[in-house]
């Protein structure tokens, strides 16, 4: 059976890219585009199959519908919105009805690369790796993660790397705080979350030795629009509802904007953090066998207060 994609491109939002992106990224998909939400709602109700929707408009009704007739299609948001702004459109239901959300950005290389990248995961299940995200033929770092004492050391070697790329004091700042909440995460969160419980009794400031079938693998690269870092722990243990009831118990605090300052805190606050300093938060899951988080920064646009700037958000998983 072939691959049906439903184009959703509402008038009055700011546009999706061409379909054409689709159709490259889906060589073989059955891609219907409409520019109207009545026409959106008489296609779901007569397509027989659907596998992806991609809108540009957060609209109840319209997930709703697709939930109810299609429930193991994948549900794309390409917004400009703030995750408040469509939090709220969709009554906070968004940890059911969105599957991925994508920052439409402008120019629209970022919005167009990640958009490909998103469908070609979806439908080939290749889920692992920054590289994708990065012009071919980058050049990326790859370091082994063993435990804590090698915290210091590697998180000046991606600020290093950073300010050698010429992404200037600030970026290189947000480049440190997102390699020390990953590696915090890889080295004091992910062993507990896989049944490792003897490390549960230890305080984040304790040190930690790792032994190698828990070692993560930290990777880095800039091809010079994406900074993109991540760390893979041997896990597998990040569940999709846990880290969207991260985010939403997050979007819920007055005080949200005070956040990125405190220690306090494990993974959901650390998952916060990330996405906070950066354009876009992936998280890959193999479940209980590799879990990678993917930080990326578009260096063409500074990363502003989370509550003006349109963030991606992404939880792809093997099953």
């Amino acid at each position: 059976m072939a691959t049906t994609v439903l184009y959703v491109d509402a008038a009055g939002r700011k546009p999706l890219p061409d379909a054409s992106i689709l159709r490259v990224a889906a060589a073989s998909a059955d891609v219907s585009c409409v520019t109207d939400l009545h026409s959106a709602l008489m296609a779901l109700r007569s397509l027989p199959h659907l596998d992806i929707l991609v809108t540009n408009t957060p609209d109840l009704a319209l997930l709703e519908l697709v939930k109810a007739q299609h429930p193991t299609a994948h549900t794309v948001l390409v917004t400009e919105d703030t995750m408040e702004s469509y939090s709220a459109a969709l009554q906070g239901q968004e940890d059911t009805l969105i599957g991925h959300v994508i920052a439409n950005h402008t120019p629209t290389a970022w919005t167009v690369n990640e958009l490909r990248v998103t469908v070609q995961k979806l439908l080939r299940k290749d889920l692992f790796g920054i590289e994708k995200y990065l012009a071919s033929g980058t050049p990326q770092v790859e370091r082994p993660v063993t435990g804590s004492a090698d915290r210091d050391r590697l998180n000046s070697l991606v600020m290093t790397f950073a300010e050698d790329n010429r992404l200037g004091q600030y970026t290189s700042k947000l480049v440190f705080g997102i390699t020390e909440e990953l590696l915090m995460n890889a080295i004091y969160d992910a062993p507990v979350a896989g049944g490792k419980l003897h490390y549960a009794e230890l305080p984040r400031t304790s040190p930690i030795v790792l032994q190698p079938d828990e070692y993560g693998k930290l990777t880095f690269g800039c091809d010079g629009s994406v900074f993109a870092i991540s760390v893979a722990d041997p896990f597998g243990a990040l569940k999709r509802e846990k880290l969207f009831q991260y985010l939403k118990k997050v979007l819920r605090r007055s005080d949200s904007a005070n956040l990125i300052d405190t220690k306090k805190g494990g993974a959901g606050l650390g998952l916060f953090k990330i996405l906070y300093s950066s354009h876009a938060l992936i998280c890959n899951v193999d479940p209980g066998r590799k879990t990678e988080v993917i930080a990326l920064i578009d260096i063409q646009h500074q990363v502003r207060d989370f509550s003006k700037m349109a963030r991606s958000v992404h939880y792809f998983a093997t099953e």
